[in-house]
């Protein structure tokens, strides 16, 4: 058996507390089957599954790696000889072990809610549903704190919670759009079928496949943070895997964007798409990960050296995102340039400015900034650009000014893409002086 997870099994499987779990629910289900304000054992199982597995699971899953940091013991862990597989699933099963179990006797009465309610099918889909949404809930939580962990964050109460509250949230996602027995998915009216690239899916087997991916790559996640832990290196393939399995994801829905998105042109709208999430994670990540000057110089010389291969293998994430939202926003600026839709082609170009100027102020304010606020004054920076400037020009009667901190139609069109790549390539040549001063100089 997995010695971590054995370790945390001793740990958490308390005899009594056993005991007295059994006992509650047990006296909840029989004291719903005969009140009759209540809709019977299956709505009280419900509910008990969502705060054993989602609160309470959550909860242990982001104290699993931060609590050994904060008791100290998490150096002797990671010193010993096992592997991070092993390290990871005893972290995300073993800490949670005994909301799961309470989790489990919940879907056991779940289950037979359902096979008298709607027969063996629906409930092997509700059974699917219910698991992958307790491990993405915990998978979430501990994801966030081994992030934390890398940068040597999270030892208080109140950061663990809010570990745990990205799990919650996750679980909330989860429930709001994939729960078999909800009303709504997302907001929208449930269907029976989904249009997903022109293909009209059966929805609920289609949300649960989706809902199985991000499981795996949620898992798949976890094991590469913990890599890093373990002073292990991570390739860019997985990384790439998932940034595709993304980019083809999400393009495939753009059915739902009516004709209001970049027109009525198909292959327009899921090239927007993809760009959107390329981006979106390009701001996520280059948040989370550690912005080093050792590393981008060793990076500079790679390239110089004409090292390509061993410099793209190095690739932190938000890089190989933003080089795919631009990629990915050329080939839209193309596709506007035939159809001859210049506004758009020029918001388009605008925006991929914007996005590249802001890659950069992060890392030029992480280079400048003393210790680990480099990320927070780059928020306030980007805050005062996108919230504070633009009001300001518009209050001054000067609206064409606006341009020069967020993509707007000017006249001529090309104004306003032309403000944001000079805007980027001032601050990308003002981080790159950053990173070649010498230490003690280049903070402020």
């Amino acid at each position: 058996m997995n010695p971590e997870f054995r370790r945390n099994v001793w740990l958490e499987l308390v005899p009594l507390r056993l005991v007295v779990l059994v006992a509650v629910l047990l006296f909840a289900f029989f004291s719903a089957a005969l009140t009759e304000g209540f809709t019977g054992p299956g709505s009280i199982a419900r509910w008990a599954y969502y705060l054993l597995v989602v609160v309470w699971g959550t909860r242990n899953a982001a104290r699993s790696v931060v609590g050994e940091i904060r008791d100290r013991t998490w150096d002797s862990q990671r010193l010993s000889s096992l592997r991070a597989s092993t390290m990871m699933w005893g972290k995300l099963f073993g800490s949670t072990v005994f909301p799961w179990i309470g989790g489990a006797i919940c879907l056991v009465v779940i289950v037979a809610d359902v096979v008298q309610r709607s027969g063996a099918a629906a409930a092997m889909l509700q059974c699917a549903y219910y698991i992958a949404l307790g491990v993405i809930a915990q998978g979430a939580s501990l994801l966030a704190s081994l992030i934390a962990a890398g940068r040597r964050q999270g030892r208080s109460q109140f950061e663990v919670f809010a570990y745990q509250l990205v799990g919650i949230v996750a679980g909330v996602a989860v429930w709001a759009i994939a729960d078999p027995s909800g009303p709504t998915i997302g907001g929208i009216p449930h269907t029976d079928f989904i249009s997903w690239w022109g293909m009209m899916l059966p929805t609920q087997p289609f949300l649960l496949v989706s809902l199985a991916a991000f499981a795996g790559f949620m898992l798949l996640g976890n094991y590469r943070l913990m890599r890093l832990e373990l002073k292990l290196r991570n390739g860019p393939t997985a990384w790439l895997g998932f940034l595709l399995f993304m980019v083809v994801y999400v393009a495939g829905f753009d059915a739902w964007g009516g004709s209001s998105l970049i027109h009525a042109d198909a292959i327009a709208r899921r090239l927007y798409l993809a760009g959107v999430v390329s981006a979106g994670l390009t701001y996520l990540t280059i948040f989370l990960e550690p912005k080093d000057r050792v590393f981008f110089r060793w990076l500079g010389g790679e390239f110089a050296h004409f090292h390509l291969g061993t410099a793209s293998s190095r690739f932190q994430c938000w890089m190989m995102s933003g080089v795919a939202a631009l990629l990915l926003g050329g080939a839209l600026v193309a596709r506007l340039a035939v159809l001859n839709w210049a506004a758009d082609e020029a918001t388009i170009g605008a925006l991929l400015g914007f996005m590249t100027r802001d890659m950069g102020l992060v890392v030029l304010m992480n280079m400048a900034a003393r210790r680990r606020g480099g990320d927070l004054l780059a928020l306030a920076v980007l805050g005062l650009l996108y919230g504070l400037m633009p009001p300001i020009i518009a209050d001054l009667q000067y609206g064409t000014g606006q341009a020069l901190f967020f993509p707007r139609t000017t006249d001529p069109l090309w104004m306003s893409p032309a403000a944001a790549w000079l805007e980027a390539a001032a601050v990308w040549v003002l981080a790159f002086a950053r990173i070649a001063l010498p230490e003690q100089q280049s903070k402020i």
